[in-house]
């Protein structure tokens, strides 16, 4: 399991209209931090980043089951913690830096939440 932690939100990084949370570390630029969260990793991640559909994916105490996970997330999340999390169906051509997540419905989030990225116990 990876643990992270929301430093920051940005101004325009929450829109209730918007089913997304566009998700980076504190390498992201100022501009980029306006429509991000701000994680900060707090747990080792000696193996690089993994997720995969039928995993979970918890912020706080709210749980949702990852239903898609694209091509670009694992280099993007080791390199700059960045992917942008989906809370709506898995369209045609799903983003390639995309976690696509149900139940569909924004999560509750504020500095100090913590993000937790578990896989299933194979």
């Amino acid at each position: 399991m990876l643990e992270a932690k929301v430093v920051e939100i940005g101004p325009e990084a929450v829109s209730p209209g918007d089913p997304l949370l566009i998700l980076f570390d504190e390498t992201a630029s100022q501009q980029l931090r306006r429509v991000s969260i701000v994680q900060r990793f707090i747990s080792a991640n000696d193996n690089g980043f993994h997720l995969q559909a039928g995993d979970q994916l918890l912020i706080d105490d709210q749980g949702y089951q990852v239903i898609h996970v694209g091509k670009l997330v694992e280099n993007n999340m080791d390199a700059i913690g960045h992917a942008t999390l989906f809370f709506e169906p898995v369209p045609k051509q799903p983003q390639h830096n995309g976690i696509y997540l149900t139940p569909y419905q924004l999560p509750q989030i504020k500095v100090g939440s913590l993000i937790r990225y578990v896989p299933q116990t194979h």
